[in-house]
């Protein structure tokens, strides 16, 4: 969980002992009111008696005084967007709000999970120094294929006895496969990094090596000058990414030509394209009414990130088409049209998303794993919106995906 979660969850309970905070008996009065109407009538020995006996007129004062703060704390906890439930301390559960029935689902999932166990720890805590107290760290349990963090919290009455268990619910899915993808993020760039500095040293040493008077190697020298680029690329995308999260990342506003851009984009890529035995085709249409202003090295690399997508998810003898042309009288859209393996419907909401990685698999099944940031799509949908454009994806499992970034066009004078 991230360091963020004890205290938020924390944070909640605060929040429900502050605004429920009528008298300092509330949660007492919670419980009593609760369970007032479960109780049977009984007489000094334990048995049960006949009729109730009729209530003074303080009693029914402050009976009227409870049920007002069990109503005015249940509707509380009811408008809570977090999870809650109440429970005493011999297990019946006497409030459970909308959200966490919506998390939790039927209570044999709750009493089949490991929140179920979570109510009988810290059974030895029986006296406590508030009427409210978290027990404990939150802790993420899965359930009905979530993650929730759940944060156990005990209740007393005002002598200081405890007299049942409250927990708070909260979705954290999205966080944990944060964590998880910032985890492989990591991982990523280190293998990324890797590679072009192990050539750079390499070749360094074999150029060192050499006798002083012989002139380095050309071909030894290309290969170094190469890597260097590569890495220098690659620190430059990593400062530029952090501006994107940053929401600080601003953009060139240059006279470009759409075609010389799309033609740059596709000849860099030719040795991954031929490496991976795939077909490319450009289209271009309109371009004597395309007026497009904007960042040329940004958009390249959004360009290029499109194009070097469909690289890494079609498989060899696949086809790739990039094509350009008008989008209505004010817009321009670059398509990159790709047969790959597509994306499936549980990654396809997620695919723009900083740090995501889905699961593509060939047609055949094989896990497809290809190297780089895992942060390509992010990139170019970024450049597209700072540029006043969107970027969009149709893609269907085992038919291919088609990615169409729309720009807006130059206004005219």
């Amino acid at each position: 969980m991230s360091n963020s979660d004890p205290q938020e969850l924390s944070g909640v309970i605060r929040r429900v002992d502050h605004l429920g905070n009528a008298t300092s008996q509330l949660f007492s009065r919670l419980y009593q009111g609760l369970r007032r109407g479960a109780e049977t009538p009984t007489d000094n020995n334990g048995s049960v008696t006949g009729a109730p006996i009729p209530p003074t007129p303080e009693q029914e004062s402050a009976a009227k005084a409870r049920d007002t703060d069990v109503e005015r704390l249940s509707a509380i906890i009811h408008a809570l967007d977090e999870g809650i439930i109440v429970q005493d301390t011999e297990g019946r559960v006497l409030i459970e709000n909308a959200a966490a029935k919506k998390l939790i689902g039927s209570r044999k999932d709750f009493w089949t999970s490991e929140l179920g166990t979570l109510f009988n720890a810290f059974r030895d805590v029986v006296r406590l120094e508030s009427e409210l107290a978290p027990l404990g760290e939150p802790a993420r349990i899965q359930i009905n294929n979530m993650i929730i963090g759940a944060q156990v919290a005990a209740v007393a009455d005002s002598t200081g006895k405890r007299i049942g268990t409250m927990m708070v619910l909260r979705d954290v899915t999205r966080d944990a496969l944060a964590d998880r993808l910032k985890d492989s993020f990591v991982t990523a760039i280190s293998h990324e990094l890797r590679t072009p500095m192990a050539v750079i040293k390499g070749m360094s040493d074999v150029i060192m090596g050499q006798p002083q008077d012989k002139p380095p190697n050309r071909k030894f020298l290309e290969t170094l000058s190469r890597n260097v680029d590569i890495l220098d690329r690659m620190i430059v995308e990593l400062l530029d990414i952090g501006e994107m999260s940053a929401t600080a990342f601003s953009v060139r506003r240059d006279p470009l030509n759409i075609e010389d851009l799309v033609w740059q984009v596709e000849r860099g890529m030719k040795p991954e394209v031929k490496k991976a035995k795939l077909d490319v085709k450009i289209m271009i249409k309109d371009t004597e009414r395309i007026q497009l202003v904007g960042d040329d090295q940004r958009l390249r690399w959004a360009v290029g990130h499109l194009l070097q997508n469909s690289i890494r998810y079609t498989e060899a003898k696949g086809h790739i088409i990039i094509i350009v042309g008008l989008s209505g009288d004010d817009q321009v859209a670059i398509q990159v049209v790709d047969t790959g393996v597509g994306i499936s419907k549980r990654d396809l909401p997620h695919i723009f998303e900083r740090f995501y990685r889905g699961e593509p698999r060939t047609r055949s099944g094989k896990l497809l794993d290809p190297r780089g940031l895992g942060q390509g799509l992010f990139v170019a949908k970024t450049v597209a919106e700072s540029h006043g454009g969107y970027l969009s994806v149709q893609s269907e499992v085992g038919q291919g995906s088609v990615f169409t970034m729309v720009l807006p066009l130059q206004s005219p004078n």
